[in-house]
C-alpha cells in the first residue's frame, strides 16, 4: 500500500496478474457495441467490393433468356365400370413426364435438326474442357490412349435439350408451363414452340393409331356378324320323307332365330362405332393456349437477386473478417484492453490531441529534444479538472500522477522515477517532461534526465565529456512556473556498447541521487535498449508508457517481467481513440470503496 497527503489507493493483489479466463471470455452488450463500432467500416467496405463483383459479374456474365410456352392438356380418359376414377393431379404429372420422355424430345429434335446443329452439341463450357484436359494428361502420365468411340449425336443433342427446358404445373389447373432457357432469345422461343408442338403431335398420332386399330378390329368384327347374319337361305326342295322334312324345317327356322340375332347384333355395333366415333370426335384434344414469344429481359443473373446476394456475401465477409481480425488481433486499443490483457488496474488512457493545439511556449535549446519544448494549454485544464474530482485534491495541474508516486511528496531525496515504453514512438519523452515539470512545480527539486543515448549526438562544445565517463553529460534548463526545470541530457562522445551505456546511466543515476529531491528518467524504449532493466535497481518507481494500435499484449507482458510488481506506479495508453472526457471512473474493490481509478483524459503522446 502507498499513501499520499490526499488519498490511499490499494493494489488489489499482484498487477502482473491477467484476469481469469471466464472474466475475459464474458460476452456483454457493451463488448458487442464495441465490436460494431470497431468493424462497421470494414464490414461497409466488404458490401460495397461485394456489390462492385456482383455487378461486374451482371454486367459481363453471358445473359440468358427464357420463354415460355403453356400448354393445356386434355381431360383424363372415362374410367372403365367397375374402376376408381382417375386422380387428375396423377394424370398432369404423368403427362409432364410424357413431355419429358425421349419420345417428346427426340421428335423435337429430328424436327428442329438439332443433331445436325455442331454448334449447338459442341460442348465448349469450362467444364468440358478441362474434364478432357485431365483426361488427356492422364493418358500421357500413365502411358495410355483415351478410347474413342462413335458419339451418339442424336443422344447427346436429346440431353442438351432436356438440360434447357422444365415443365411445372400451374396452380391446380390441366395447363402446363414449358420453359426453356438459352442465350438467344429467338432460340429460346422456337424450343419452347417445338417442344409444346412436339408434345400436342406425339399425343396426336397416338390417339389417332389407337382409333385406327379399334377401327380395325370393329371392322373385323362386323365383318363375322355380316356373314352370319345375311347367310342364311329357305331350302329349295324339302325331303320327301315327312320326319326328313320337318326336321328340315326345324333346322331352317332355327338358322332364321340365329340370323336375326346376328342381325341384332350387327346393328346395335354399327350404332354404337358410329356414336362412339362422334364423340370421340367431340373430345378436346391437347392444345397450345400460349404461344411462347422471345423474351425481352434476362433472366439470369436477376438483378434483384445479385444485388441481395452480393451484399449478403460482402455481409458475412465483413463480419467474418472482423471476427477473425478480432481474435488474431492482440493490439492494445483501449484500456479495457490493457485491463483484459494483464489485470493491471492502474491505467490511464489519453487520446491525441491534434498538432496544431500544441505550442511552443520557450525556443528549444540544441541540446534538448524539441518534444521538451512543447506545451498544450487544454492538457493542463483537462488534469485539472480529473484533479478536482478526487477527494482532498485542490488544483494542481496534473497532480494525478505526481501525487501516485510513492515518496514525491514529503521526501527529501533520492526518489528516481523511469518513464520507459516497450516500443519507441509511443510517447514516452512526452510523458516525463510534463511529469517532471509538474512536480518541480510542487517545490521539490527535480532533475529529468534525457536517458536516450542512441538519438543524435548534440555538438561537442555543450557536452561536458569527463575522463571516465562512457556518456558525456549537458545541463539545460527549461522555464517553469517557479525557478525551472533542470535537464541532463547523456549523449555518448564516440562509440560505446549497450553495456557500457547502461553501466554508465546507472552509475549517474546513484550520483545524482544525493543532489535532487526527484528524478524523473527518460529512457530509450526497451526493445533497442537494456538501460531500464539495468537500472531497476536504483529506479523507486516505473511508469509505463503504450501507444494504442502499436503496442501488442506480448510488447506489454515482456516489459512487466522485468518490473518488480512494487515499483510499477501506473500504465499510460496514448493515442486510444475516444473523444477527451474529464470523467474519472471509479472501480469499488471490497475493502476500499475508492479502490483503483481509471483516468480518461485528453493528452497528446507526440515523444
Amino acid at each position: 500500500m502507498f499513501a499520499t497527503d490526499h488519498f490511499v489507493l490499494q493494489p488489489s493483489g499482484s498487477p502482473h496478474q491477467p484476469i481469469p479466463p471466464k472474466d475475459r471470455d464474458e460476452l456483454t452488450a457493451k463488448d458487442i457495441l464495441r465490436f460494431v463500432r470497431s468493424s462497421w467500416r470494414l464490414c461497409l467496405l466488404w458490401i460495397v467490393v461485394s456489390l462492385g463483383v456482383g455487378g461486374a459479374y451482371a454486367v459481363l456474365s453471358p445473359g440468358y433468356y427464357t420463354a415460355y410456352a403453356t400448354i393445356l392438356l386434355s381431360s383424363p380418359p372415362a374410367s372403365q365400370p367397375g374402376e376408381a376414377e382417375a386422380d387428375e393431379r396423377v394424370y398432369v404429372e404423368s403427362q409432364i413426364q410424357v413431355i419429358q420422355s425421349d419420345e417428346v424430345v427426340g421428335r423435337v429434335v429430328d424436327h428442329t435438326g438439332l443433331a445436325e446443329d455442331e454448334e449447338f452439341v459442341m460442348d465448349d463450357s469450362l467444364r468440358a474442357r478441362i474434364s478432357s484436359y485431365v483426361r488427356s494428361q492422364l493418358a500421357s502420365l500413365f502411358g495410355t490412349e483415351l478410347p474413342t468411340a462413335e458419339p451418339n449425336i442424336r443422344h447427346e443433342a436429346m440431353v442438351l435439350v432436356r438440360r434447357a427446358f422444365s415443365v411445372h404445373q400451374l396452380g391446380s389447373s390441366r395447363a402446363v408451363e414449358i420453359g426453356v432457357t438459352s442465350s438467344d432469345p429467338q432460340f429460346s422461343a422456337m424450343l419452347a414452340n417445338a417442344i409444346a408442338g412436339g408434345y400436342i403431335g406425339s399425343q396426336r398420332e397416338r390417339r389417332q393409331a389407337a382409333r385406327a386399330e379399334e377401327t380395325s378390329d370393329l371392322h373385323k368384327r362386323l365383318a363375322e356378324l355380316r356373314e352370319k347374319a345375311f347367310v342364311t337361305e329357305s331350302p329349295k326342295k324339302l325331303p320327301s320323307d315327312p320326319e326328313s322334312a320337318e326336321r328340315a324345317r326345324v333346322l331352317f327356322r332355327e338358322q332364321q332365330s340365329a340370323a336375326e340375332v346376328y342381325r341384332s347384333l350387327y346393328n346395335a355395333l354399327l350404332q354404337r362405332t358410329h356414336s362412339d366415333f362422334s364423340a370421340s370426335s367431340l373430345i378436346p384434344s391437347a392444345r397450345v393456349i400460349t404461344a411462347a414469344e422471345p423474351p425481352r429481359q434476362r433472366s439470369w443473373p436477376p438483378t434483384v437477386l445479385m444485388v441481395a446476394l452480393s451484399a449478403m456475401a460482402g455481409g458475412i465477409a465483413g463480419v467474418g473478417h472482423a471476427l477473425i481480425r478480432q481474435a488474431m488481433n492482440h493490439r492494445l486499443m483501449t484500456v479495457e484492453d490493457v485491463h483484459r490483457s494483464t489485470g493491471l488496474d492502474r491505467i490511464v488512457g489519453i487520446p491525441r490531441i491534434p498538432r496544431r493545439r500544441w505550442n511552443v511556449v520557450w525556443p528549444c535549446e540544441q541540446s534538448l529534444q524539441p518534444v521538451y519544448s512543447k506545451d498544450a494549454p487544454e492538457l493542463h485544464s483537462s488534469l485539472s479538472k480529473i484533479a478536482t474530482r478526487m477527494r482532498g485534491v485542490q488544483g494542481r495541474q496534473v497532480s494525478k500522477i505526481a501525487t501516485r508516486m510513492r515518496g514525491v511528496q514529503g521526501r527529501q531525496g533520492g526518489f528516481v522515477i523511469g518513464v520507459a515504453s516497450p516500443l519507441g514512438k509511443s510517447g514516452s519523452s512526452t510523458v516525463a517532461v510534463h511529469l517532471a515539470r509538474v512536480i518541480a512545480a510542487t517545490g521539490q527539486k527535480t532533475l529529468l534526465v534525457d536517458a536516450n543515448w542512441q538519438k543524435p549526438s548534440m555538438d561537442q562544445p555543450m557536452l561536458n565529456a569527463e575522463p571516465g565517463r562512457k556518456l558525456a553529460r549537458a545541463f539545460a534548463t527549461i522555464p517553469a512556473d517557479q525557478e525551472g526545470l533542470e535537464v541532463l541530457v547523456l549523449r555518448p562522445t564516440g562509440s560505446i556498447s549497450d553495456l557500457n551505456a547502461s553501466l554508465s546511466i546507472s552509475a549517474a543515476l546513484q550520483h545524482l541521487q544525493q543532489e535532487y529531491s526527484c528524478i524523473v528518467v527518460d529512457f530509450h524504449s526497451t526493445d533497442r535498449t537494456a538501460d531500464l532493466e539495468a537500472a531497476m535497481g536504483v529506479l523507486s518507481e516505473v511508469l509505463l508508457v503504450l501507444k494504442a494500435r502499436l503496442t501488442f499484449a506480448d510488447h506489454l507482458e515482456g516489459i512487466l517481467r522485468i518490473i518488480p510488481r512494487e515499483k510499477l506506479s501506473a500504465v499510460i495508453l496514448t493515442r486510444i481513440n475516444r473523444a477527451p472526457s474529464f470523467a474519472v471512473r471509479r472501480r469499488t474493490d471490497r475493502g476500499n470503496p475508492r479502490g483503483p481509478i481509471w483516468l480518461v483524459k485528453a493528452f497528446s503522446p507526440n515523444r
